[in-house]
């Protein structure tokens, strides 16, 4: 969901008061809501919830004169919905980016397609950086600050496989 508005607040605690929270893992439990700036991303795991979304942006446009962005919001629908459409009038989709980390129908999806993406970037990284005159320790400094910074926070959410480990190592054996 997009919004425009200069304070989402309001709307983010209205839907974390209204939807159940998420169950990440074994026993965390997680407010359903995401922002970043503008940008809200809301978890939601049956159908109905979608009625507590609409009358909480339906409140929220009718108090800030903010409109959502139907055309640049999406659906990601994971698991056995029966139902696409929404109350929103959001398009489904096959696949999303919340926060740079692209995100499928199944975590095998989800895994492929973030880590691909990641290590091109690395990739094209270490080849505008590679004709920089560095020594050793510097290179390997480049490496850990550089290369690898959005890698640690994408680990973190999506586990790499040992292949794409062995892709990593390769690239950062290379530059080095």
């Amino acid at each position: 969901m997009i919004l425009y508005a200069l304070c989402l607040h309001p709307l983010l605690r209205t839907l974390e008061d209204n939807l159940p929270s998420i169950r990440l893992g074994r026993s965390t439990r997680s407010p359903p809501v995401v922002a970043y700036a503008d940008d809200v991303t809301v978890l939601v795991t049956q159908p109905g919830e979608f009625a507590i979304i609409h009358e909480a942006v339906r409140c929220y446009e009718t108090a800030t004169g903010a409109k959502l962005n139907s055309k640049k919001s999406k659906v990601l629908l994971i698991g056995g919905w029966l139902q696409p459409a929404t109350e929103l009038g959001i398009e489904s989709h096959d696949q999303v980016t919340i926060l740079g980390t692209q995100y499928g129908t199944t975590i095998a999806k989800s895994v492929k397609d973030s880590w691909a993406g990641a290590i091109r970037a690395v990739r094209a990284q270490a080849r505008k950086a590679f004709a920089r005159t560095l020594c050793l320790a510097q290179r390997i400094q480049y490496v850990h600050l550089c290369l690898l910074a959005k890698i640690w926070y994408l680990a973190q959410i999506l586990p790499p496989t040992k292949e794409h480990l062995q892709k990593l190592t390769i690239v950062c054996t290379w530059y080095l």
